[in-house]
């Protein structure tokens, strides 16, 4: 018999056991779905610690106090946890790490070295937790003037569209750029491998978002090549700001015409009433007709130079506020958000549907109260949004 049927061990996986989910126990149904890693295996059965966040963060910062519970489990009571669920449980191990490091020795000497930077008078007044407090505030603070910054420039839509793109990109090519790595194959053999598995990694994705399973592949090529090319458009279109910096079209009415000769002015006519009156003629005989009859209006037109423009400038309507839609990016997100956290009230962790009124009110009373004050944000915004 094999010592690892499953490759569930270290040995296995090059020193770093997987993280694995329960499944499938009858026995004991409230294991299900919950993640832990096989110390060994024996008799047919893997010896499997059940890991918490907040007993992994623990353990990571090398503290003997706190043990995980073991469990003997058959290796079909085992799968190896998907991307996405390794990726939550990471998260959540760094944010129980982070609660770790603020009572931490660590955490002091940090603080002690930033007052150190700072002058002697302002020292008196802070202690070590304050000083790392207010390091961090001045970091958040210039994080957000960037992000500010870059917004007021791009759009804060386009900044959020790139990391999304970035982000789902690399949850798609980890795995076979990490395998790849540890075999010591060449970048190219990488970036072709991850390439020709993006489509099955992004369908995977799909399900595990969605939990429907009856997705073929053309549709998720589709829904990959209408993504790339919704975010092309959005990051390709110019932004408002962009729009007002750019040069006016010069309007063609304003164009000058070719100048035409001079008729009359001034000098020209004393001119004449000077010669006639040399040569003993009468007042206006070198006068053209149309001046003998309305002097003014001949002698108050424009000039040459005046005549040579266009002046019927016909200025442009004014830019009319476009109505924004209600389905707008943070609607959208909010209607994933509510189907997710339906999803988690009423599917069990083995993927069963349940509508029992008493399960899912005990799904609610053991769920987190930051997820609770998201949901009530998110049905917020999309009822706004189907009333305005």
């Amino acid at each position: 018999m094999s010592v690892d049927p499953s490759h569930f061990l270290a040995t296995s996986n090059g020193g770093k056991p997987p993280l694995l989910k329960l499944q499938n126990i009858s026995a004991r149904p409230e294991l299900n779905g919950q993640l832990g890693q096989a110390v060994s295996f024996a008799a047919g059965r893997y010896v499997v610690a059940v890991l918490t966040a907040e007993i992994a963060a623990t353990m990571a910062g090398e503290n003997n106090a706190v043990e995980p519970s073991y469990l003997k489990l058959k290796p079909e009571s085992l799968v190896e946890a998907t991307n996405f669920e390794q990726l939550k449980f990471g998260a959540a191990v760094a944010f129980h790490h982070a609660r770790l490091y603020l009572n931490s020795p660590a955490l002091q000497q940090r603080g002690s070295y930033i007052m150190s930077l700072l002058p002697p008078p302002i020292q008196a007044k802070l202690t070590p937790e304050k000083a790392v407090l207010g390091a961090a505030i001045v970091v958040l603070l210039n994080i957000m003037l960037v992000f500010k910054l870059l917004s007021g420039w791009i759009g804060f839509t386009k900044i959020f569209v790139f990391i999304s793109l970035i982000m789902l990109v690399s949850t798609i090519a980890s795995p076979d750029w990490m395998d790849g790595v540890k075999a010591g194959k060449p970048l190219r053999l990488i970036a072709k491998s991850a390439a020709i598995n993006a489509p099955t990694r992004f369908k995977q994705i799909l399900i595990q978002l969605t939990g429907y399973r009856n997705i073929s592949d053309r549709m998720v090529l589709g829904l990959m090549v209408a993504m790339l090319l919704w975010s092309g458009k959005i990051l390709l279109t110019p932004s408002a700001r962009q729009l007002r910096l750019q040069p006016p079209t010069p309007n063609t009415s304003m164009q000058p015409r070719a100048p035409r000769l001079p008729q009359y002015d001034l000098e020209n006519i004393y001119k004449m009433g000077w010669d006639d009156a040399k040569g003993g003629k009468d007042f206006g005989t070198s006068l053209p007709d149309d001046i003998k009859a309305d002097p003014a209006e001949a002698i108050n037109k424009p000039s040459a130079y005046e005549e040579s423009f266009d002046w019927a400038y016909d200025p442009p309507p004014p830019l009319q506020k476009q109505k924004s839609s209600s389905f707008g990016m943070g609607t959208i997100l909010s209607i994933f958000t509510l189907y997710s956290f339906g999803k988690d009230l009423i599917v069990t962790p083995d993927g069963q549907l349940m509508l029992d009124p008493a399960y899912i009110m005990m799904r609610l009373r053991t769920i987190e109260p930051w997820r609770l004050g998201l949901m009530g944000m998110s049905l917020y915004r999309v009822v706004n949004a189907f009333i305005r």
